[in-house]
């Protein structure tokens, strides 16, 4: 188990949480427990795979993510993942919409529009930033939308990974759109080429959350009470559902100011499962791979996994996304040791294929694409969990591969996990006689069986597949043969 932050959950919040999880069970509304999912993370009896809706699914309203999640489900996945917020980039004249969507859409954050006064770059009344988007309807509010999707996703058998901060202000054309923009309704200004001042605090290490707002404040005061203020928010509702985890930042690729040592202490000393980069292995819960083309994630799941203190590793952002490569980056990641997430966005067969496909209202969106990487995702996520019984003992042997192109885990002499990219043929080197093992193949495209023809000579196990697509073989020992 991974050290815990000095100061502990309150005992209430324990107490209350305990008695929603066995309210929850005794109902019959879920099967998720807690305590048991983060200790198989922790144990490694446990792999996630997981589709990501990111900004999307909190930022259009008009997504039906219950059909999303019903067919996530289906499909066999065991999570799901979503970015926090991010403002709508449009007007609500047209003459700026996003490209994803293809019309202006209802548009959400956590925080409702003034009912008077000035305008926001889209047209909208500016963000009152002291309270929050309260309501009862989730096609219509931001809070009561958050609830239901964790809450659903319960009842399917689903974590619910959730990413905070800081709502995507990375370049001039997006911070343009942000609530704590001056120019919206809030505090701040910020003429960089990278944005960086919605990432600066005021005193990392000492909240301030619970003192009265003050005008006189500095900007970076101000924003520190707004991040906390939300972070205690997100954590208020979503947190005693004992469903949910949360990710560090939309993504790495642009600064975290001076927030990043504060939030992790602020999520994890409230009972929070924090998920971090590897800078902060020592203080997290889990740590996540990086975003961008070209990365290596087998290499950098393996050197995870071989790093110490142990902690579980995740990948949210790896393109590409769509064709072969999503498969081959996803055994990839798996086979290295790691957890894995579709990044269910753009960069598709076309702008508007992906989670923004669940919006009724969006054009061309290449549906049966996104039901084709579900199934894949589907499979791997039962081979992961159902066909290997040796998970926890397994580490990487990508050397078990003598001839074929692809990864390996292994529990040497015992059970071994092998995808092969490319089909036609492979040779493996066994720990022990090949002639004792049993050997499964399952096509990663559709989850059925495949005929192999195989031969073996000492500890030397030789698989022709029965094309030259990928695949992926579990090969588990038997009583020896006498």
């Amino acid at each position: 188990m991974p050290d815990r932050p000095a100061i502990p959950m309150p005992a209430f919040l324990i107490s209350v949480c305990v008695i929603v999880v066995t309210l929850n069970a005794a109902a019959g509304e879920d099967r998720i427990d807690e305590h048991d999912w983060r200790a198989r993370l922790e144990s490694r009896r446990l792999v996630l795979v997981g589709d990501s809706g990111t900004q999307c699914v909190m930022q259009n309203a008009n997504i039906d993510y219950r059909t999303w999640i019903d067919e996530s489900a289906k499909a066999g996945l065991n999570a799901i993942h979503l970015w926090t917020f991010l403002a709508p980039r449009q007007t609500r004249d047209a003459d700026v919409i996003e490209q994803r969507y293809g019309y202006v859409y209802p548009g959400i954050t956590p925080w409702p529009r003034r009912s008077e006064g000035p305008l926001a770059r889209d047209g909208l009344p500016q963000w009152n930033l002291q309270q929050f988007d309260e309501g009862e309807d989730p096609n219509k509010h931001y809070w009561p939308r958050l609830r239901d999707v964790c809450r659903y996703a319960k009842t399917k058998n689903l974590l619910v990974g959730i990413t905070v901060f800081f709502g995507w202000p990375k370049h001039q054309s997006d911070w343009a759109w942000h609530p704590f923009n001056v120019a919206n309704g809030g505090h701040l200004t910020d003429r960089g080429r990278i944005i960086e001042t919605v990432q600066r605090i005021a005193t990392p290490g000492q909240e301030v959350l619970d003192l009265p707002w003050a005008a006189s404040w500095t900007d970076a005061k101000k924003t520190q009470w707004l991040w906390e203020r939300f972070a205690a928010k997100l954590l208020k509702e979503t947190l005693l559902l004992g469903n949910t985890f949360y990710v560090f930042m939309d993504e790495r690729s642009y600064s975290e100011g001076n927030c990043g040592d504060h939030f992790a202490s602020f999520f994890r000393r409230r009972g929070a499962f924090w998920i971090d980069g590897q800078l902060r292995r020592d203080t997290v819960d889990a740590v996540v791979g990086g975003h961008g083309p070209g990365r290596d994630i087998n290499r950098s799941a393996r050197k995870s996994l071989d790093s110490n203190p142990f902690r579980p590793f995740f990948e949210f952002e790896l393109p590409p996304y769509r064709g072969a490569g999503v498969r081959h980056n996803l055994y990839a990641c798996l086979l290295g040791g790691g957890h894995y997430f579709f990044h269910n966005d753009a960069d598709q067969e076309t702008p508007t294929t992906g989670i923004m496909s669940y919006d009724p209202n969006v054009k061309d969106n290449h549906r049966a694409s996104v039901h084709e990487r579900l199934r894949w995702l589907g499979v791997a996520c039962q081979v992961m969990n159902e066909q290997v019984s040796q998970m926890s003992n397994m580490t990487p042997r990508n050397d078990v591969i003598r001839e074929g192109n692809g990864y390996c885990l292994a529990a040497p002499g015992s059970q071994y996990l092998i995808y092969i990219k490319n089909g036609g043929s492979a040779t493996l080197q066994l720990d022990h006689a090949a002639d004792e093992f049993d050997v499964t193949a399952t096509n990663p495209r559709s989850g059925e069986t495949g005929r192999l023809e195989i031969t073996t000579k000492e500890r030397r196990l030789q698989l022709v597949f029965p094309d030259q697509d990928d695949w992926v073989v579990v090969i588990t020992r038997t009583a020896p043969t006498k």
